[in-house]
């Protein structure tokens, strides 16, 4: 336990007594800097450690957000080459994929992970993130082929099965290799 010097709170002095005007609290707080620091006296605290994106829940929720939208369009796309156009359906999930795997890049890069700073840049990230993206098709495309040809499931249900069980690998892969956290310079047990 670290004995820390915790400054009087003027307002709770003025509380504490019974009978009291309302300009003796707006005199208190201006004479304490943390209720006064809104009125630009003085400059906002900054915290200790810059933030790095939120918890892993929230991370994982945005992702989720973006790969909703990923299947969203990767559906969409399929659909139209597949119906409108008559483009074989496993030829058709290989271009919606790629399709939907721009858009989620984009979307991962400056909304979900962007504050996190990788020594590699841009295009090192998007080239990792439609690697990892195109070996998740060799795990997609024969249980698509398989749910599809097989089973005799509708090829739209089937890609849409395929994405879901294989999401869990693809956020793992993203939060460790494409957008890993950098080291801090201090390290949890130094502290």
């Amino acid at each position: 336990m670290s004995s820390e010097i915790r400054p009087i709170n003027p307002l709770t002095e003025v509380l504490a007594r019974r009978q009291y005007y309302q300009g003796s609290l707006y005199a208190s707080a201006i004479r304490d800097p943390r209720f006064s620091s809104g009125f630009g006296m003085y400059p906002p605290p900054t915290p200790k450690h810059p933030r790095t994106g939120g918890s892993i829940a929230w991370i994982l929720l945005k992702f989720g957000f973006v790969g909703g939208l990923g299947i969203f369009l990767n559906q969409y796309v399929l659909f139209v080459l597949t119906g409108f156009y008559g483009v074989y359906f496993l030829f058709s999930a290989i271009l919606s994929s790629q399709a939907a795997v721009l858009v989620n890049f984009a979307l991962n890069n400056f909304l979900v992970f962007r504050s996190r700073e990788s020594a590699g840049g841009l295009v090192r990230k998007a080239l990792l993130f439609n690697a990892v993206s195109s070996s998740d098709l060799l795990l997609r495309i024969p249980l698509l082929w398989g749910l599809t040809s097989a089973v005799g499931i509708s090829y739209l249900w089937s890609n849409l099965a395929s994405i879901f069980l294989t999401f869990g690998g693809r956020f793992l892969l993203s939060e460790k290799k494409i957008w890993a956290k950098r080291p801090s310079a201090i390290s949890p047990s130094s502290r």
